[in-house]
């Protein structure tokens, strides 16, 4: 194949795409739209593949073999040093559950299906995404995949159409992959952002950057490329992980990545040596980046964006000189990866649970079981009866997750509850949830409807007060709520249930939001067992934290004094005492996760509450 011309360009364009994914990574506030880089990621790749496969096409010299070789060569061997080092501390530092973790997302990565794991594990109760140390693979997944099919499909084509048709083609499938990909952002996030289907027009409009190449004048090269440069910045800046992404909104990032290459300035402002540095780096940059920040907080460890981004650059540097750099296919190659995959499937079945004592040998599924406070009972889009029947039930509860909890002890207390309770929804009369999308959207109505043709019936609401503006959409204008507007807006729309249900006789109880653990106990208790921990005291699991003051809580409690009828009830009462909250009770946590409260939790607070309930009833 025909040796390529190194692009100070484009490999500038890299350093700025690395940086800012991993400057949002470690704190979304430098850079909001910081995880646009990978879109531009995706241009480069379009743009690098399609000119190999094309000029190989137009020699009559292309080797799908060989590519697929190139890209191995690229991708694989620093990938595994990295899954195996992560293998080797995970081992040391983590508990069973992550450590199962490590095994399940190292394996798909090492098969490039991380993308389609991320995307069917993005549910609510799924694990937050400092449980996920390869969880930036997806987008080597979604490239693999991409270099797996694109080759294939060309050089099918090229049997029946001349080159020109080829790129006409390619050009239509870029606009359809655009159409396709902001129709499901509307619908599934999580399919949008991780598949390669919603994401293939990026990197196919990298490819166009190649196939209709424009010849800018020397001068005019400057001012594309600065326009260009100026989109990335731009996309950084104003967009946040609460737009709609990808969708149209990528479009942004993605022009300015093609502009840059299309405008192929020789003297290119990405040209210091600087740029050019992290650019040649950025690859072993990217695939450290995630993992150390995992570490540190797993760890408990704080530092600070200096001292993360020495670490990071150091071990690149490292990584890169040593390992990428050469490029290695052979044998040892071969057998190191299938050792790798052999070792993170046995790691994935049990998370080699001997090395703690037995009360945390879990599985995730035996530990939702035994823990979960809403008893792993799934949603549903109709009414749930506890302990009840439509025409016997005492309480009407409705919320998220955070009525859900409660479960546990409605059903060991007997209590009789008609639950209209939704995991992640928030909906009111004005506004709903993206999540549980279709469900969330009619929720409101649902349970004005119910609880009006059932009057006198006493209403429990509990939700994630503060979680939910994040991700609530305005009903009639389809776009997301503002976060400065939040607290008034859930007042306004808590008076406004209030007021279209007050007509049949209710009384109203108010579940203010739980103080929340910092850590998740369940890790932090297991790890106390880890033959390491026992030997440095790396890890102290305090039963207690301080309590915080909670703007959401004051402002509903606020309210409930100035209405009839309706009652505030704070579950610190249940948890804490003198500044501090507890977070394990006999050796045991109070919360599965940060928020929601597993069994004990459920059955301390629960039982809080129904008492406060029972004495103004």
């Amino acid at each position: 194949m025909q040796k390529r011309i190194f692009r100070k360009d484009i490999n500038g364009l890299r350093a700025l795409a690395v940086m800012s994914v991993i400057l949002f990574h470690f704190n979304s506030n430098y850079l909001p739209g910081g995880f646009a880089g990978v879109d531009i990621f995706f241009v480069i790749s379009g743009y690098l593949m399609t000119s190999i496969i094309f000029k190989g096409l137009e020699g009559n010299n292309f080797s799908t073999l060989k590519f697929f070789q190139a890209r191995a060569r690229r991708v694989v061997p620093a990938l595994i040093a990295v899954i195996v080092t992560v293998l080797f501390l995970g081992y040391l530092f983590f508990e069973p559950l992550t450590y199962q973790l490590v095994g399940k997302h190292g394996l798909s990565s090492l098969l490039f299906i991380s993308n389609i794991i991320y995307a069917n594990e993005s549910g609510y109760f799924d694990l937050d995404s400092f449980s996920k140390l390869f969880l930036h693979t997806w987008s080597l997944s979604v490239e693999w995949q991409f270099y797996i099919i694109y080759p294939i499909v060309l050089v099918a084509l090229s049997k029946f159409l001349s080159i020109n048709n080829i790129k006409k083609i390619i050009l239509v499938l870029t606009i359809l992959s655009l159409l396709l990909c902001i129709y499901i952002s509307s619908k599934d996030l999580a399919i949008s952002y991780f598949m390669l289907y919603t994401r293939a027009w990026e990197i196919l409009f990298g490819g166009l950057a190649f196939l209709f190449p424009v010849n800018f004048e020397s001068n005019k090269k400057r001012i594309v490329e600065i326009l260009g440069i100026s989109l990335i910045i731009l996309s950084f800046i104003i967009f946040s992980n609460n737009n709609l992404w990808p969708s149209y909104n990528a479009l942004l990032p993605v022009f300015g990545a093609y502009l840059c290459i299309l405008a192929n300035s020789e003297k290119t402002l990405l040209s210091n040596a600087i740029f050019q540095r992290l650019g040649l780096w950025s690859y072993s940059i990217y695939l450290v980046h995630w993992p150390i920040l995992v570490f540190s907080n797993k760890l408990n460890i704080t530092i600070n964006v200096y001292v993360y981004l020495l670490i990071v650059i150091s071990i690149s540097i490292l990584i890169y000189e040593t390992i990428e750099k050469k490029r290695s296919l052979n044998f040892k190659l071969f057998v190191a990866y299938v050792i790798a995959i052999l070792s993170l499937y046995l790691v994935m079945i049990d998370g080699a649970k001997y090395r703690v004592r037995e009360d945390f040998q879990l599985k995730m599924s035996d530990y939702r079981s035994k823990f979960e406070g809403h008893l792993g009972i799934r949603n549903s889009d109709t009414i749930q009866y506890m302990n009840s029947t439509e025409s016997d039930f005492d309480y009407i509860l409705i919320g998220d997750s955070h009525a859900r909890h409660y479960f546990s002890f409605i059903k060991d207390e007997k209590i009789k509850v008609a639950s209209l309770a939704l995991d992640g929804c928030n909906s009111t009369k004005n506004y709903y949830s993206s999540f549980n999308k279709e469900m969330c959207k009619i929720r409101y109505k649902k349970e004005i409807d119910f609880i009006n043709s059932h009057p006198e019936k006493p209403i429990i609401i509990s939700k994630l007060w503060p979680g939910i503006n994040n991700s609530t959409i305005k009903r009639d204008a389809n776009e997301k709520i503002n976060n400065n507007d939040y607290e008034n807006i859930m007042i306004d729309e808590l008076r406004s249930f209030i007021n279209e249900t007050s007509n049949s006789n209710h009384q109203y109880f108010i579940i203010g939001d739980t103080q929340g653990s910092n850590r998740v106990m369940f890790e932090c208790l297991a790890k106390s067992s880890l033959p390491i921990n026992k030997l440095f005291k790396l890890n102290d699991c305090d039963s207690y934290q301080m309590q915080r003051n909670r703007i959401y809580n004051i402002k509903l409690k606020e309210f409930s004094e100035g209405m009839k009828n309706v009652y505030y009830i704070d579950p610190d009462g249940a948890l804490c005492d003198s500044g501090k909250c507890l977070v394990v009770y006999n050796d045991m946590p109070i919360y599965t996760d940060k928020t929601h409260l597993s069994k004990i939790g459920s059955s301390i607070v629960g039982n809080y509450i129904f008492k406060s309930i029972n004495k103004n009833r």
